[in-house]
């Protein structure tokens, strides 16, 4: 159980990039979701080059890039985590929830919370955890036929569709440009190797 939890943080490890200044290198699959539909399972793949258990910050490297990371307590102990450890990723993003302008001056960057306030995945393969994430971006255009947003945020760009008729409904108000926070909902699943 323990290496379990211990496990778990490096999902933040991977998704954190925020501030990195090349984007990580992903791979992805498509997958069925019920109440979701297709939606894509990204594969990420990190090496852990150093750690600091008193900061709760760990420092990944992908490719030659390398990135800190501050790792929230709800992921657990650290002491699991060793220097060379390679870490897979695999996350699902599911249904945007929430958008807002972002602050003035804000940078791309990921936030998490402990848990989906909804359940917004059925079906998932065991061993996947849900949870809130709020990604501040920069927002790059709504597309309203197909109903999908396009933005490029922490790990470069990105497109979402978007179900909610109010949430589709704001995003025609915005500019190219603007910085925005989305809120989703994401499921994970971390494979040490």
């Amino acid at each position: 159980m323990s290496r379990h939890i211990g496990v778990i943080f490096a999902v933040s490890i991977a998704v954190g990039a925020a501030g990195c200044a090349t984007y990580p290198e992903v791979t992805s699959q498509t997958v069925i979701v019920a109440g979701v539909g297709p939606v894509e399972v990204e594969r990420l793949n990190v090496r852990v080059v150093s750690i600091d258990r008193p900061a709760r910050s760990v420092v990944v490297e992908q490719r030659g890039n390398t990135w800190r990371v501050e790792v929230p307590p709800i992921f657990g102990n650290l002491e699991n985590l060793r220097e060379g450890d390679m870490v897979e990723i695999r996350r699902v993003e599911g249904v945007l929830v929430d958008v807002r302008r972002g602050k003035r001056g804000a940078r791309p960057a990921i936030t998490y919370t402990e848990a989906a306030s909804e359940p917004q995945f059925q079906n998932l393969p065991e061993k996947y955890v849900v949870r809130a994430v709020t990604v501040t971006a920069r927002f790059e255009r709504f597309d309203a036929t197909n109903n999908v947003v396009s933005y490029v945020g922490p790990l470069g760009p990105r497109s979402l569709t978007v179900a909610d008729p109010a949430i589709r409904a704001e995003l025609q108000r915005l500019k190219r440009g603007d910085m925005v926070d989305l809120s989703l909902a994401e499921a994970f699943h971390i494979v040490l190797n």
